[in-house]
């Protein structure tokens, strides 16, 4: 079902875009489960079976999946929505449903074999990766033996598959650059080192893996180019969506959902706080009113760049027209935008509710934990205000994924 996107405070006005509302309804009914296992997922540091199996069900992991590989095909302002949907519930949630609809996506860069030897066991595929550190592979009859130890690979255990970019032939005597690549392989190919044991996003299972002499295919490859021909299943609008686009209806989406229960947690308490030193309610307080209301002010502001942003990007897929290197930088400056957003939004929550933040029992306190962690993701961290600041002064951009 589909229906024409209306102005309630969970969701955006797009006047382009057409959200599937069955999907929002999914993502909400599923919030029970994803509250109740919520502390499991802390405690563990990966997140809970039924919590999984309720992704699985529901089809939220297909959203970036071909309608001919049996996926959704679902738009990047629906997709958002979901993840801040699913984020103000769970961070970690959100991220095991966000991160890996990333990596499905980029299937759209792979042969036609390759994605069907993914999606052969059917659509509900879990895909765990990591791009900053690639590991090393050597050319052979085809493919490439890949080895090596990456970290941050998010939901490792539970996944089915792994993607890791790899840097190629990197140690010949060749005076050319190596090639980059990204490379898929079976999640039981690699072994996992227990090392994600941190602040915050604890239950998301980012844990290194370390890889030996293992073969991949060819066809299960694909070269780190900005421009490629998508697969024949992956010909619909959605795949035109360059990679920053997708990276920011995936990446800044559940802090902004983080950040809406912090306001929603510190407005309650409010209400019927009355802080150390003082005769009245911490409603009564001038500096809360003004702080709920800038934090308010703030996290709307970078809510509604994100999604206008990235219902534009979505209008030019379905029109055909191309991305500029500057839209897509505006991409990137937008997730970026997002995500400060929404830690600004939770910091001046927690000065609001002032020690009562810090206790662990409270919401808050995971709340600051979590966008503190987030913060520094390459792809949504401050550093890229500068790239597309690059991009508007003609610099080289010291991040060349903005052209992707």
């Amino acid at each position: 079902m589909t229906d024409t996107l209306t102005i309630p405070s969970t969701t955006i006005p797009t006047s382009s875009i057409e959200v599937d509302t069955s999907l929002l309804d999914a993502a909400r009914d599923i919030a029970p489960i994803i509250r109740e296992h919520s502390a499991e997922a802390e405690r563990e540091r990966r997140l809970s079976k039924p919590v999984l199996d309720a992704l699985r069900e529901t089809g939220l992991l297909r959203m970036t999946t071909p309608r001919s590989l049996g996926g959704l095909e679902t738009d990047p302002v629906t997709r958002a929505l979901i993840g801040e949907e699913v984020g103000r519930h769970d961070s970690a949630a959100a991220w095991t449903l966000e991160n890996p609809l990333d990596w499905a996506f980029f299937c759209a860069r792979l042969p036609d074999e390759g994605a069907e030897e993914i999606y052969g066991g059917g659509p509900d595929v879990l895909i765990a990766a990591q791009f900053g550190r690639p590991l090393e592979a050597v050319s052979v009859d085809g493919g490439y033996r890949v080895s090596g130890r990456a970290p941050f690979v998010s939901n490792c255990h539970d996944a089915d598959w792994i993607s890791s970019t790899v840097l190629v032939d990197a140690d010949s005597d060749s005076d050319d650059e190596p090639e980059m690549r990204m490379v898929y392989f079976p999640r039981e190919r690699c072994e996992i080192i227990d090392t994600w044991d941190v602040m915050g996003m604890r239950g998301t299972g980012s844990n290194d893996i370390t890889v030996t002499d293992v073969f991949v295919p060819r066809h299960l490859t694909f070269p780190m180019e900005p421009e490629f021909e998508p697969g024949s299943h992956y010909r619909g609008p959605l795949y035109r969506l360059p990679v920053v686009g997708a990276a920011g209806a995936g990446i800044p989406t559940p802090m902004l959902g983080v950040a809406r229960r912090a306001l929603d947690e510190v407005t309650a308490l409010a209400l019927h706080k009355t802080p150390v030193t003082s005769q009245g309610l911490l409603r009564e307080r001038s500096s809360a009113q003004i702080d709920l209301g800038r934090a308010e002010a703030i996290l709307r502001s970078g809510r509604l760049l994100l999604f206008d942003t990235l219902g534009e990007a979505y209008r030019r897929c379905v029109a055909g027209e191309p991305h500029t290197l500057e839209q897509k930088g505006e991409l990137l400056m937008a997730g970026a935008h997002a995500m400060s957003s929404a830690v600004r939004a939770v910091e001046l929550a927690c000065g609001i509710a002032g020690t009562s933040a810090f206790r662990a029992t409270n919401p808050l306190e995971r709340c600051f934990r979590d966008v503190q962690t987030m913060r520094h993701h390459v792809f949504t961290s401050e550093a890229r205000y500068g790239t597309f600041g690059q991009v508007l002064l003609g610099v080289e951009p010291d991040f060349d994924v903005v052209a992707f």
